[in-house]
């Protein structure tokens, strides 16, 4: 069943041109991965937006680099930019749906710079439908596709699937901004997150995944 999954994965590629939205996380690089090896053209943007820590930055561009990934890093701070800070400290409940509209949008950028016949695609996979994403939504309003789901792959499907393919399985980890309970969110509020985290796992020695809260 896997590798029948497989197969029609790789099929999915097959003679297309693909732009995927690539955090570096399991999901979107067994996408940038099967895309790469299959596909007539692939290139893997990771957007830095400053609210993910200078270490998932690192290892996205690092297990793209291991993996003969075509990669770009886009760095556009949401922080710097008012009208983007604002609309979501506006609706923090929202936060994922904001940031992931204007991540499809710098992406949509992208794919006009280059060829519109490109397919932009993510790493969402079978088990994400069934979960409150409001960040999904987002990229549908962008025709961004989602391969992993639309072929049904579970998470341990992609668990498997990577070990399969001797591609290393990244420890989860989620955009700092999910830490911060109360608006604003701010740059200095992301670094105290990222610091603390960062301390805590080195003192007590945690390899797991944890998170620190902000509540003011």
């Amino acid at each position: 069943m896997l590798m029948e999954k497989y197969h029609n994965l790789k099929n999915y590629f097959k003679g297309k041109k693909v732009m995927v939205s690539y955090s570096g996380g399991v999901d979107s690089l067994l996408v940038a991965k099967v895309s790469s090896d299959n596909a007539k053209y692939t290139l893997a943007i990771t957007i830095d937006n400053g609210f993910f820590s200078e270490d998932t930055i690192k290892n996205a561009i690092e297990r793209a680099r291991k993996y003969d990934i075509n990669h770009k890093i886009i760095k556009i701070n949401y922080t710097d930019n008012e009208n983007i800070i604002s609309e979501i400290n506006n609706d923090l409940k929202n936060r994922c749906y904001f940031c992931k509209k204007f991540m499809a949008k710098e992406l949509v950028k992208e794919k006009n710079k280059l060829d519109n016949d490109i397919i932009i695609v993510d790493g969402t996979n079978y088990d994400d439908l069934f979960e409150d994403r409001p960040g999904m939504r987002a990229y549908k309003e962008y025709n961004i596709k989602s391969p992993l789901a639309e072929l049904k792959f579970s998470k341990n499907d992609i668990i498997n699937l990577s070990k399969y393919l001797n591609l290393n399985v990244p420890k989860k980890d989620t955009c700092l901004s999910t830490r911060i309970l109360n608006p604003p969110i701010t740059k200095e509020k992301l670094k105290m997150v990222e610091e603390s985290e960062k301390f805590l796992a080195s003192f007590l020695n945690i390899e797991g995944y944890f998170r620190v809260r902000h509540f003011y």
